[in-house]
């Protein structure tokens, strides 16, 4: 009898861990899996593709999920893509792709302005000067004057350059243009506290974490916390923080960077980070879509 009473009590503990077990998979799939969103979502950096086909799934993925898009178009794509933006008012915020060492630099943002481009992005240092060089200083003036937000690329780029993209020269055309809206694509990737730091110091600065960052994070999100770190100290009179100091993760806004049928998986790269870093509901809301309606003025019902 003392045997099976042993054999009895081993199986019940077998199987008490064994379901505790299958709850904590279970609660960890469902945090990896959340794709969960706010009922309003602006994807702050979309890649215009001048075909049909493009469109048509654009349309459709973003409709589905009653999201709007910051989508950036080549030059040589701007008549195709501001009328494809202005047929679709609810769905897309139209920025122009210039080229910043353009010699027609000045003229060529006034045309985009004209043509009905709310932003200027995503743009490149990519030749001899670095973004808070006094060359590029006649552009960001006629931005701030023009009330047209910049999407800036920080970080690495594809071709292997990246010494003139560091998101530290933002913050320099931030605090010289305290009017001028910038959202920094990719977070500085690799330069992530010099990024944090940035945003942390200039209220008109963000960032948006698309690109391979939360692809190369996936097992340690909570990695985020340690570059956007100041929350805690909002509203308190502590020195060394700024008077407009705002919780770290609202300097984040949400982005893919990919084509529309990417947009699921980049809501679950992005619900990762938010979930393991804690952000609340509120800042949640801002991340993914209310930032960049405030931004581009755009009312939201229950917003802001």
């Amino acid at each position: 009898m003392k045997l099976k009473s042993v054999l009895f009590l081993v199986l019940v503990v077998l199987i008490f861990f064994g379901c505790n077990q299958n709850a904590n998979d279970s609660k960890k799939v469902q945090v990896e899996d959340d794709i969960s969103t706010p009922p309003f979502i602006i994807d702050a950096h979309v890649h215009y593709s001048a075909n049909d086909d493009w469109e048509k799934s654009f349309v459709e993925v973003y409709t589905r999920h009653h999201a709007m898009a910051c989508l950036m178009v080549e030059m040589e794509d701007l008549e195709r893509g501001i009328q494809f933006a202005k047929a679709h008012p609810d769905r897309i915020i139209p920025y122009a792709m210039i080229d910043i060492d353009s010699p027609t630099i000045l003229e060529d943002v006034r045309n985009v302005h004209a043509m009905g481009f709310k932003g200027l992005g995503e743009f490149f240092a990519k030749n001899e000067w670095n973004y808070d060089d006094p060359k590029y200083e006649p552009l960001w003036t006629l931005a701030e004057e023009l009330g047209m937000p910049l999407a800036p690329h920080t970080g690495n780029l594809s071709n292997g350059l990246m010494a003139r993209l560091r998101p530290g020269y933002l913050a320099t055309i931030a605090s010289k243009h305290p009017k001028l809206i910038i959202v920094g694509a990719h977070f500085g990737n690799p330069w992530y506290d010099e990024a944090g730091e940035a945003a942390r110091r200039n209220a008109n600065l963000y960032f948006d974490l698309s690109g391979s960052s939360l692809i190369k994070k996936e097992h340690n999100p909570e990695i985020w916390s340690q570059f956007l770190w100041w929350t805690p100290y909002v509203g308190k009179d502590t020195p060394h923080m700024p008077k407009d100091l705002v919780p770290a993760f609202e300097k984040i806004v949400f982005a893919s960077d990919e084509d529309p049928d990417a947009l699921v998986e980049n809501f679950r790269r992005f619900n990762k980070v938010l979930n393991a870093n804690k952000v609340s509901e509120e800042t949640r809301a801002r991340c993914y879509g209310l930032t960049m309606a405030r931004i581009h003025g755009i009312k939201v019902a229950n917003g802001e």
